[in-house]
């Protein structure tokens, strides 16, 4: 069986992905898409089998594989939502789940796997792609200095590494409710979740700027899709949509792929809950 060699996981370079911070960063790749394939296990598999909450590996998906790669405005929600559903529901310790994407004008297709590791009693969900950041290239297999990502397994959370709780973080973060809220939705720490919707509600009322407040909404989204409170979700949405709105032109450009983000998230976890229909002609800002 392959082995992890963990001491070279963690050596490998972070980049920001918080909801605040990742969108500064520009994709290294964006290209037209000839195909998108799927490598998965035989016995496909159309069930959760970690029984995870699906918001965290959809947001994953989105921040560390759809944004990074530049696929946010190549693919369509359903084909977005095809990916996330037969990824979410066939990575496994047994075998990978993957995607392969092939760019227009690369000789080598993009290849995005996920996998499951049991270590010493703790899963994580190792994910690696065959993309040499420096570089800038897409290999023909995964090497040791391709970009990838790792999540541990709490419950039924996927907590992304950089997001593991500690206390000297907690006390940066509390400088920023809204950031502190947003460690508390994706740490590994269960005690502190009944806290985030009363940090959000007070950094929301007591911010003056619409793009504050914009972020506060965003984030309290995210929580309610999280705690399956989709109507909520949609109330927190529509206020950022209202406060986006107003936004002067530069900062609609800055929060248009965060905004975007949120509002196809809670599409394809509506869909997921209670099998509702994608818009057909819902025009995404």
């Amino acid at each position: 069986m392959f082995s992890i060699k963990w001491e070279k996981v963690k050596k490998m370079k972070k980049l920001l992905f918080s909801l605040l911070l990742l969108f500064l960063l520009v994709p290294p790749v964006s290209a037209q898409i000839e195909y998108i394939g799927f490598s998965l296990p035989e016995d496909e598999s159309s069930a959760n089998p970690y029984q995870l909450e699906p918001y965290y590996f959809l947001h994953y998906l989105y921040t560390d594989v759809l944004y990074f790669f530049g696929l946010l405005d190549e693919l369509d929600l359903r084909t977005k939502a095809e990916i996330f559903t037969k990824l979410f529901n066939n990575m496994g310790e047994g075998h990978p789940a993957g995607i392969i994407v092939k760019f227009a004008g690369r000789d080598k297709p993009l290849r995005v796997s996920y996998r499951v590791f049991a270590k010493e009693g703790i899963l994580v969900v190792f994910m690696t792609t065959n993309y040499d950041y420096e570089k800038e290239e897409i290999l023909e297999r995964f090497t040791w200095d391709c970009y990838c990502r790792l999540y541990y397994i709490v419950g039924d959370k996927l907590v992304n590494e950089n997001y593991a709780y500690s206390e000297d973080k907690e006390e940066i973060y509390r400088a920023n409710l809204n950031n502190l809220a947003d460690l508390y939705i994706f740490d590994d720490r269960l005690e502190n979740d009944h806290l985030i919707e009363e940090l959000l509600l007070e950094y929301i009322n007591s911010s003056y700027s619409a793009t504050s407040k914009l972020v506060g909404n965003l984030t309290l989204a995210q929580y309610y899709m999280v705690m399956n409170e989709l109507e909520k979700a949609q109330e927190s949405l529509a206020e950022a949509e209202a406060l986006f709105a107003d936004l002067e032109r530069r900062d609609k450009q800055d929060w248009r792929v965060p905004f975007l983000i949120t509002q196809e998230e809670l599409e394809i976890i509506m869909h997921l809950r209670s099998a509702r229909p994608f818009p057909v002609d819902r025009q995404y800002l």
